[in-house]
């Protein structure tokens, strides 16, 4: 038997035994009550995304938690549900039709539920569009190509490797030692990448060329994964011109399943966006799914992811359960909270469309004053370069020059004393290609910042700050 050591040293890190007495539950409650979050500074740091609820919302979200509303199960496809939670189910769905409504579903259309994030809501889509493509023909049974650029979510390659669609590796580069060069599943299938344009767009000649060369090798099962709104920059996919080449391609004999993440864009785009630029969802007959996350842009405490797809489309990984009154589970999470769900319930039916629209809006314009500063500020200089910024995502992005004469770029994260350079900003060397339409190209060194409400009155100082913490490196 292994040395499992003494019951002093066991006490440290086992199950204890017995209760503690009444001193030592005081300092354990203690430790409890004095934890601290990223958002406990006033006003917090600029480089969280993450939402401040609203003093109204506070007191419903501890509320909701002490009654342990369960929602498993999907509410807005008719079917019953587990007994008892009719009320909230009603509300979920609800909600989700009102979210489904400004990107083009109906309550006819569309069917979804909270979950537990958008990285839940893209391993949805993923699932639910493998079941669907593999309904198809696969005459060479070549297996599903996933189309995505370098700015996909990582959840999208976890999600094909969960799902045994292809697993992707990431290799070190010999010429600037990051582990940036992607290697696709040895069988040519999975996550695929596809070269940009200079706004981190989804190229479409590019797209074609990757698809004729897969097309080449007998794959016929294609599955499209636009972003509205990455992570390194906020850009948006050309939804519509994907759509057009989804449905071409079905010409050619071959399958497409289109999948969008709109994770951060989803609460940003259709409240400001006019037009044809509004419509990133179920307008397109190609959009077969979508993912949002209500923690971002939507107000909504963690975790409020949402999946939303074509009706009856979850239909294809339903599992039977037969201690659940409905008799059926067709979600990935199972049991799941009602707190999101409600308040988005409530909110949403608040502040209605114009409500959520001035929220983005202040956030978008504060985002637009912050670029105009970084631009005057470092003009003529080649240290930092503010990138195109989408006019309706809050977030900004530039590229930081630190160091590196033959222009290859130094992450330098920590100081010697292994503190941040640029604290209490993020540099990060996100997977953004130097060269945007060659996916392997060596990536910028990037200060990412998603402008919230929160972080407004920040903005104020962030430029000298920053300033002051590149004078602190050059010297």
């Amino acid at each position: 038997m292994a040395d499992i050591g003494t019951k002093e040293e066991r006490d440290v890190w086992s199950w204890p035994e017995g209760g503690l007495d009444g001193e030592s539950v005081a300092r354990l409650e203690k430790e409890v009550r004095t934890l601290t979050t990223p958002y406990s500074n006033d006003p917090p740091p600029i480089c969280y995304p993450g939402t401040l609820l609203d003093p109204g919302l506070t007191g419903f979200a501890s509320e909701l938690l002490t009654k342990q509303l369960n929602l498993i199960g999907t509410h807005t496809t008719g079917k019953d549900g587990e007994g008892g939670f009719e009320t909230v189910q009603n509300m979920e769905a609800a909600a989700i039709r009102m979210i489904a409504s400004v990107i083009g579903g109906t309550p006819g259309t569309t069917d979804g539920y909270f979950c537990g994030g958008a990285t839940e809501a893209n391993v949805m889509g993923v699932w639910i569009g493998r079941e669907w493509l593999r309904q198809r023909q696969d005459p060479m049974g070549r297996g599903i190509v996933i189309l995505a650029t370098p700015l996909v979510h990582y959840s999208i390659m976890k999600a094909a490797s969960l799902l045994d669609m292809g697993h992707a590796q990431m290799a070190h580069c010999p010429r600037c030692r990051k582990a940036h060069l992607f290697l696709t599943d040895r069988d040519g299938r999975g996550v695929n990448l596809v070269g940009m344009n200079s706004r981190g767009e989804m190229d479409m000649g590019d797209l074609k060329r990757v698809f004729e060369q897969k097309f080449a090798e007998g794959f016929r099962q294609f599955l499209v994964v636009p972003t509205v709104g990455t992570t390194a920059m906020g850009s948006i996919d050309p939804i519509k011109e994907i759509c057009g080449f989804a449905e071409d391609i079905r010409r050619r004999g071959a399958n497409a399943y289109v999948h969008v993440d709109a994770a951060f864009g989803g609460f940003t785009v259709p409240f400001v966006a006019a037009g044809e630029n509004r419509e990133i969802g179920f307008q397109h007959p190609a959009v077969m799914s979508v993912a949002l996350d209500g923690d971002k842009m939507g107000q909504l405490p963690y975790p409020a992811g949402v999946f939303l797809c074509r009706k009856g489309l979850q239909d294809l990984i339903t599992m039977p359960v037969n201690y659940v009154r409905g008799g059926h589970d067709d979600t990935l999470s199972g049991s799941r909270s009602a707190l999101a769900p409600v308040l988005a319930y409530f909110l949403y039916r608040k502040e209605g469309r114009v409500g959520q629209a001035r929220y983005v809006r202040r956030c978008i314009e504060a985002r637009n004053r912050l670029a105009a500063n970084l631009e005057e500020r470092f003009a003529g200089s080649q240290i930092v370069e503010v990138l195109p910024r989408n006019p309706y995502v809050n977030q900004l992005a530039a590229v930081v020059r630190l160091d590196g004469r033959d222009g290859i770029r130094r992450e330098l994260l920590e100081g010697p004393d292994k503190e941040p350079l640029f604290a209490p900003y993020e540099l990060r060397s996100d997977l953004l290609p130097e060269n945007p339409l060659d996916v392997n190209s060596c990536p910028w060194s990037i200060l990412k910042i998603c402008v919230m409400p929160h972080t407004i009155p920040y903005l104020e100082r962030f430029v000298d700050d920053f300033a002051k913490g590149i004078e602190k490196h050059r010297r």
